[in-house]
Order: C-alpha cells, then sequence, then structure tokens
C-alpha cells in the first residue's frame, strides 16, 4: 500500500506489501547511477526479502562482494527506516544461497555453548551484517541464550546472551 508522491513516485513507507518492490527499485537506480548493469531476482518470506544480483557483460564497475555488502546496507536503511517491523532485505551476488555458512552456524552454536557453560555474555567483535543475521537466524531456536546487536554501522556487535546471565558490572567477554 503505497502512496504517490508529486512527481509520480512511489513514497517510502514502513509497510511491508511493497518492501521487496522498493528494495528492487533502490538497487535498479543506484546500479544505474554507477554505470552498472544487472539483472535482479527477488525471492520473498515472511522475515526477508532476497535479491539475487547478476551483473551483465560490459559493466566499467566490477560488483566485489564488497560493493554487494555495502549497497545491502543501504538498501536495509532505506527499506527499513525504523528498529521495529524490520524486514531483512538480504543481496547476494550470482544467485541465491541455500543455506547460511556451515562455517559461520558451528561457531555461533560453539560460542552458544560458551556462553551457557560461563553464564557470561559474548560479545563478537564487529562483523558484516550478513554475517550477524547468520549468527542471530541460527541461534533463534537454541534453548538458553538469546541474541542482541548493539551499536551502530561497523561498531556493531553482537551479543550472546545466557540465559543465567551473571548480572552487575561485568562487561561482555570478547570473542573472535
Amino acid at each position: 500500500m503505497s502512496e504517490t508522491n508529486e512527481k509520480g513516485g512511489a513514497e517510502v513507507g514502513v509497510e511491508g506489501a511493497d518492501r521487496a518492490e522498493r528494495a528492487v527499485a533502490f538497487c535498479q537506480t543506484l546500479f544505474g547511477k554507477m554505470g552498472i548493469q544487472a539483472e535482479l531476482e527477488v525471492k520473498e518470506t515472511e522475515e526477508a526479502v532476497g535479491i539475487s544480483v547478476k551483473p551483465k557483460e560490459g559493466n566499467s564497475v566490477e560488483l566485489t562482494s564488497v560493493l554487494v555488502e555495502a549497497v545491502q546496507y543501504l538498501v536495509n536503511r532505506v527499506v527499513n527506516p525504523k528498529a521495529e517491523g524490520r524486514k531483512w532485505v538480504n543481496l547476494d551476488l550470482g544467485g541465491f544461497r541455500e543455506d547460511a555458512d556451515p562455517i559461520v552456524k558451528a561457531m555461533a552454536e560453539r560460542l552458544a555453548g560458551t556462553a551457557r557453560k560461563t553464564g557470561k555474555v559474548i560479545a563478537i567483535a564487529p562483523i558484516s551484517a550478513r554475517e550477524r543475521r547468520q549468527i542471530h537466524m541460527s541461534l533463534v531456536d537454541v534453548e538458553g541464550v538469546e541474541t542482541r546487536s548493539e551499536g551502530e554501522g561497523i561498531f556493531r556487535q553482537l551479543l550472546i546472551i545466557p540465559e543465567k546471565a551473571v548480572t552487575g558490572s561485568e562487561k561482555p567477554a570478547a570473542r573472535e
């Protein structure tokens, strides 16, 4: 349910129904301004929007993973202006990844076990938004721990909090 502005363009709203459309439109506009021609394919679930970016031949700018991560950050800021009700937009270069990275999942489970065992909050040093999300998703059904992200931008870190966290003035243990 998007309204149109005076110029006939779609207003950026918070409603979930048009997030995929707004994400694709934003990516197409940004890639176009950068001189990148790419084919975009969308898959949407209740929790997230996936956009597969397939660059076309003859681009003067190479679509690297760093550039895709930066565009992903920007599109998420545009599509999810408020923290509540976020619907994550995930960009994949060259096609959709069916599963999360098994190394990240194994690390998440190992750190969750450590947090449960020690009873202390574990803070994971700033990592990419994609890896942070994979850890959140890997631990969503794990009993005895919860996850939370704190901070902004490149200083955003993920906390793994055991159910019986030690209270007081203890600081989270820095990990990986």
